[in-house]
């Protein structure tokens, strides 16, 4: 066993971790508002890979991006092992991404902003780290995120069909709002 540190002066949270038995890697993620460990003092959602000596081998912020990513709640390894799937929160809106395991570079990137926000409509979201990434599913062999997530005062499970390559779009295959 090694110790070892991370994070800075103010708040940071660990809300999710996941072992690549191939790879010996251990992926952490989370939020932090620390100024010292972050780009800047707000919040900032960030990954990690250490190897199983303990040796840092990537890390990224998700700031100063196109969408930043203020937190990162969940992580699990795909079905086959080829990549990570990450649930975190961006823009106020729940977002996906599938980050390759070796290098911590990010595969695909997915918004699950509701389809009737307005001025007038703008749902209250939270991420709780349910995720899972289904590469090839057993009924059809189609690949599926599944994933969990509260909105307003209801809790959202979807499942989300993974584009088949780079000129499809995603789509919501179906959801369910428990209260």
């Amino acid at each position: 066993m090694w110790p070892i540190f991370s994070g800075g002066s103010s708040r940071d949270l660990v809300n999710c971790m996941a072992y690549h038995e191939d790879t010996g890697l251990i992926i952490v993620g989370g939020n932090t508002t620390s100024p010292d460990f972050a780009p800047a003092a707000n919040d900032h959602g960030f990954l990690y890979a250490l190897d199983i000596d303990g040796n840092f081998q990537w890390g990224r912020f998700f700031y100063n991006v196109s969408y930043a990513v203020s937190d990162i709640s969940g992580c699990k390894i795909s079905s086959d092992g080829s990549s990570l799937s990450v649930l975190g929160m961006g823009k106020s809106v729940p977002i996906i991404m599938e980050m390759e395991i070796l290098e911590g570079t990010s595969k695909a990137f997915y918004s699950l902003e509701y389809y009737l926000t307005s001025d007038d409509v703008s749902p209250d979201y939270a991420t709780a780290g349910a995720i899972y990434y289904e590469v090839n599913d057993y009924r059809n062999g189609l690949p599926y995120y599944y994933v969990g997530f509260s909105m307003d005062n209801s809790v959202e499970l979807v499942r989300m069909r993974a584009p088949l390559d780079d000129s499809s779009n995603p789509t919501i295959d179906w959801a369910y709002e428990f209260y």
